[in-house]
């Protein structure tokens, strides 16, 4: 007789998934462990099932002999390192959709208790306090709804607005006109978007293009009166900006769901002082009984299917598990070559990805590498609910074209990739070669350029003129950045060049605008791109 299979649930999650795993394996319920106890037992188990609260990180995974697989009983898993659990064979899984409709209706219910006073009629009242005339309200119907995100929870929110006689308009760089058609919306651009829309919610990703999506600047264009509603990443508001704007009375309110700090201390947090306006709640999107019997159902499932031997429905790093150790340095070129292109392309709806094989490359392996090239441009945007399973379908269901196709190999190179990307507003390509020191960037915009492909990068377009260097390096310096390494690259009789600087350092909107802005220069465009390891 083997040894009983053991899974640890570390965090808490509903009965329904607990009960559903017992009926197979052996379980233990140890939630509030510190990390040195959680280090002390794990590996004694098999599987471990955790929320937000338990962080895996290299450090004790090392320590998980005997672990197969981790659930992640949510979406978001930046308290798994991903990375880590690869190296040793551990499948990691999330549950991406299970509290779809939580979110959903808590973004409803915030939007018309916010529009009817609703919290702060219900403290007088209970007191006996009767102040109709303070609580005037307005009325959804006839007003522009105006959703950043047309993903699954924004096209929900979508539909249910519609219900309530809203126009609905829509921002969504990666959403089809046909998906946005069917919902009866109107696809407009950002700015547009905040110039007419009555009421405004947020259904973005966490990115380095939608942190402070909603600041000063926008604020200043909104309609007089305009309601805020955020029931998805706190950071995406700039809190002090919202609560200028509500000084102003440029903003009419605001139904929070996400801050900046969570939690957040009354005294520092801007918005406190406008609880008449401000509604918040303490990140309740998902949190219905509903919604916690489906993630932990949901996890329960995946765990029990990957230790029968089966994939999961939502993996993470499948791909990389099952591969050949040959295989595996072709799918780190692509994973990072995805990443570089994904930072360097930037806002605008993809309607293109093509990748370019060498004709000598192994064919086999092209369609797992085309996935996770895939995976990595639109995850990102979609809040990592792309994987090596879906990824076809998430670009077909957005209408991108994916072309493959093959090319002579580049004199020098052995694994040459390259990718191009055609957006709404221009067209994007890199490429990319396997070198004795691991993924190398050989290729931008059809410059030659030869940097290893992780770290910190700024990328500048320009025009080909002396002294760009040097003025591009004394800004860096100014602002404590060190320069690592360094590429350029032009081509002959053309006007323009490329500059390629690795940093020790992120380097920040307002030192990307400094250097845009250098004088008797003309630059085209300064990216940041991060390659995390």
């Amino acid at each position: 007789m083997g040894r009983p299979i053991k899974i640890l649930i570390s965090d808490r999650i509903s009965e329904q998934g607990i009960n559903l795993l017992k009926e197979q394996v052996e379980v233990d319920v140890k939630t509030n462990l510190t990390p040195d106890e959680l280090k002390a037992i794990i590996g004694q188990y098999d599987g471990i099932i955790v929320r937000s609260g338990t962080k895996l990180d290299e450090d004790l995974l090392q320590q998980a002999d005997k672990l197969k697989v981790i659930g992640r009983a949510g979406t978001g898993y930046d308290n798994i390192d991903v990375s880590a659990a690869t190296k040793r064979g551990i499948i990691v899984f999330n549950t991406p959709n299970s509290n779809t409709i939580s979110a959903v209706e808590h973004t409803m219910a915030m939007m018309l208790a916010q529009a009817r006073n609703i919290p702060n009629a219900h403290e007088l009242t209970v007191q006996g306090i009767w102040k109709r005339k303070e609580f005037m309200g307005t009325e959804l119907y006839g007003k522009i709804l105006g959703i950043v995100g047309l993903g699954k929870i924004g096209s929900m929110v979508a539909e249910r607005a519609r219900a309530f006689d809203m126009k609905v308009i829509a921002f969504d760089q990666y959403v089809s006109r046909k998906h946005a058609e069917k919902l009866n919306v109107e696809l407009v651009d950002f700015d547009k978007l905040i110039k007419t829309a009555d009421f405004i919610t947020l259904h973005t990703p966490l990115t380095e293009e939608t942190y402070h999506l909603l600041s000063t600047e926008e604020f200043a264009v909104m309609k007089d009166g305009v309601r805020i509603i955020n029931c998805a990443r706190g950071k995406n508001i700039d809190s002090q900006a919202l609560a200028e704007a509500l000084e102003s009375g440029k903003v009419a309110g605001a139904a929070l769901d996400a801050h900046e700090e969570e939690p957040f201390d009354p005294e520092d947090y801007p918005l406190t002082k406008f609880k008449d306006r401000v509604i918040m709640t303490c990140h309740l999107g998902a949190n219905t009984a509903e919604a916690m019997d489906r993630v932990a159902v949901n996890a329960a499932e995946q765990i029990l299917e990957v230790l029968s031997g089966n994939l999961p429905f939502s993996p993470l790093n499948i791909s990389e598990i099952s591969l050949e150790d040959s295989v595996k340095p072709v799918l780190d070129l692509a994973e990072r070559l995805g990443k570089f292109i994904s930072g360097y392309s930037g806002r605008g709806k993809i309607e293109k990805i093509e990748v370019e094989f060498g004709k000598n490359t192994d064919s086999s392996q092209n369609e797992l590498v085309l996935k996770h090239i895939i995976k990595e441009i639109l995850g990102p945007i979609l809040d990592s609910r792309v994987n090596m399973v879906n990824a076809l379908l998430v670009a077909e269901e957005r209408d991108i074209d994916i072309k493959r196709s093959y090319i002579e190999q580049p004199r020098g190179y052995n694994n040459f990739l390259r990718i191009n990307v055609k957006s709404s507003s221009r067209y994007y390509s890199i490429g990319g070669d396997i070198e004795i020191g691991g993924p190398q960037l050989v290729e931008v915009a059809g410059y030659r350029v030869e940097l290893g492909l992780s770290g910190k990068f700024l990328l500048l377009f320009y025009e080909d003129k002396p002294g760009v260097i040097g003025k591009v390096g004394t800004i860096l310096g100014q602002n404590n950045i060190n320069i690592g390494s360094m590429h350029v690259g032009r081509r002959k009789n053309e006007k323009q060049a490329i500059m390629l600087i690795k940093t020790d350092s992120k380097v920040g909107a307002e030192v990307r605008n400094e250097i845009q802005k250098i004088k008797e220069i003309s630059i085209e465009e300064v990216k940041y791109i991060d390659i995390k390891e």
